[in-house]
């Protein structure tokens, strides 16, 4: 079977810098001393990303003397005695507070960057942290905050914003140390019970006379890949530091023989895999001795509604037909539509998908080094959107000659540059939308306290204009709620969103007008029982708010039970 991992093409990559640096620190000899000459050639300290930044102590410490290092020693070392101090700091404030915390029955996990440093890198200073992660019942969260007031921890934000938490209060003392006090473990899955396992698989560890409880090993990797990849739409370049952390756990157990189908299973019990599909494969790409090819390629084999929502989102464009027919064995197969298949193309499951018209749809670009738009792939669905969707700098030709260029329903057309450009603006001349509420029919729910809640909508683009995200632009589109009481008073205006289309890198993104799209929203039952109104919402984020421009949408009402 051909590697499964080609056949997807907006896996986040590092930076040139990044990863010189990571090979550094995690290839096998001689590569890793060569990439650190390599690296300290071309840094420029002034300009180094945070997460690089926060890598030069385990590079400092394990390359100071070698001959390289010695024009940039005294840098790297101000850095390593920086961090050193600082992190130091915080892990005392934080032993301080679980000391306390454990004295009085308050059991505790420690995750992330403290457990990660003090089982796998073995040194605190090599795992520079802002804060310190500690997870406890929520039963415990009363006693715990109080435990933390009396020694002098504050919330870290206005109080207002306190109720609405969804799964941890931040907490800063005098010294700007960081406590994030966790009652679920990730933001992405504030479940009742999600943890349970999480807690069963627990390891004890004595930290300086004191015995604490930290994650397993596939937890903290699941995790640590959860909130290194986080909201990577946001930004320019991967957060790289959780590779190292990753590596370092993936190493730690005999001959790297680590339960990966633990992290998959996991992962799908709080509806990560999509999440976790980019991390796998980031991983992979960088230490295919940690994940081979052959676990990887079985764990997303295994999950044949993992590719579907893959293709769905056409996250796989301009695959050749050999990679099309892979898929398609993927999504179907049995052998007679393996060989139907290959006979005909056509018939796929992968054409199906892809052109499912409650998708959102992509044009795929390149660009010359001026920024003039040289060549589309796309569908000819795409052709009449074409003026909405880029800039033609003559009006008048409106996209005339690309259809008859294109060969096909779908393929790449040459664009003569200089005739066509990305649009610059991502507000539209008018906003339409409709919602239609697909469950609950009735327009009412029911959660317990905390609690997390499901509703499937159907969502209409009633505007003549295109829903439109371009690169890795972040004014994507979405959908959302907003909390009210029962009376219709305001009480949270941001909650979880549901966005339509992803942003990638070399796309163009978007929904057409009178375009329907299914989706699902999650709610989140606030902390306190009583009734309580959701009004939907769609959002175009850092523009607008739909309900703003007139757009009108149901309300829903939530019965919160203790």
């Amino acid at each position: 079977m051909t590697m499964l991992l080609t056949c997807f093409e907006d896996i986040p990559t590092v930076t040139r810098s990044q990863q010189l640096l990571l090979d550094a620190l995690m290839a096998e000899p001689p590569r890793d001393h060569e990439s650190f000459e390599r690296w300290v050639r071309e840094v420029d300290f002034d300009r180094l990303d945070y997460s690089s930044l926060r890598l030069v102590p385990a590079l400092f410490r394990k390359y100071s003397e070698h001959p390289a290092c010695a024009p940039y020693r005294a840098r790297m070392k101000g850095i390593y005695r920086y961090f050193h101090y600082r992190t130091n700091l915080i892990a005392a404030d934080a032993y301080q507070a679980m000391h306390a915390l454990t004295a009085a029955g308050v059991a505790l996990i420690v995750f992330k960057g403290l457990a990660i440093a003090l089982k796998y890198h073995r040194d605190i200073a090599l795992r520079p942290m802002g804060d310190v992660d500690i997870l406890i019942r929520k039963e415990d969260l009363g006693k715990a905050e109080g435990i933390l007031q009396d020694l002098d921890w504050q919330y870290r934000y206005e109080s207002s914003r306190k109720p609405h938490d969804l799964h941890s209060h931040d907490y800063i003392n005098k010294n700007k140390s960081g406590l994030d006090l966790h009652w679920h473990s990730l933001y992405e899955s504030p479940v009742a019970g999600i943890d349970d396992g999480l807690w069963q698989r627990a390891e004890t560890l004595v930290w300086q006379g004191l015995s604490i409880q930290i994650m397993g090993p596939e937890d903290l990797v699941l995790t640590a890949m959860i909130n290194g990849m986080r909201d990577t739409q946001y930004m320019k370049f991967v957060y790289c530091g959780w590779l190292f952390d990753v590596a370092a756990i993936v190493r730690d157990s005999p001959d790297f023989d680590f339960d990966w189908d633990l992290v998959w299973d996991e992962a799908g019990r709080r509806g990560l895999r999509s999440k976790v599909f980019a991390a796998l494969v980031l991983l992979h790409q960088q230490q295919p001795q940690l994940l081979p090819m052959a676990t990887l390629q079985g764990l997303f084999a295994s999950d044949p509604e993992l590719i579907r929502q893959l293709v769905l989102e056409n996250r796989t464009s301009c695959l050749n037909p050999a990679r099309r027919r892979e898929i398609n064995a993927l999504l179907d197969p049995s052998p007679i539509n393996r060989l139907l298949h290959c006979v005909q193309p056509k018939w796929s499951v992968y054409r199906r998908l892809a052109r499912d018209p409650s998708a959102a749809k992509y044009v795929r670009y390149t660009t010359t080094a001026e920024g003039w738009v040289d060549s589309l792939y796309l569908h000819r669905h795409a052709l009449a959107w074409l003026p909405q969707l880029f800039r033609f700098t003559d009006p008048d030709s409106r996209g005339a000659g690309i259809s008859h260029r294109l060969q096909g329903d779908e393929g790449w057309v040459t664009i003569e540059p200089g005739v066509l450009a990305l649009a610059d603006q991502d507000a539209l001349p008018s906003y339409g939308a409709r919602i239609e509420l697909l469950s609950p029919s009735d327009k009412n729910m029911r959660l317990q306290v905390g609690e997390t809640g499901e509703i499937a909508l159907r969502i209409l683009n009633d505007s003549p204009y295109c829903w439109t995200v371009r690169g890795d632009s972040e004014a994507l589109y979405g959908v959302s709620y907003h909390l009210l009481s029962e009376d219709g008073a305001l009480l949270s205006w941001d909650q979880p969103r549901a966005h339509f289309m992803n942003s990638m890198d070399k796309y163009v993104s978007f929904v057409a007008p009178g375009q329907r799209l299914d989706c699902r929203l999650q709610v989140q039952a606030p902390e306190r029982p009583g009734r309580y109104r959701l009004q939907l919402d769609v959002v175009q984020e850092f523009v607008t708010w739909f309900s703003g421009r007139g757009c009108s949408f149901p309300v829903i009402g939530l019965q919160v039970d203790e």
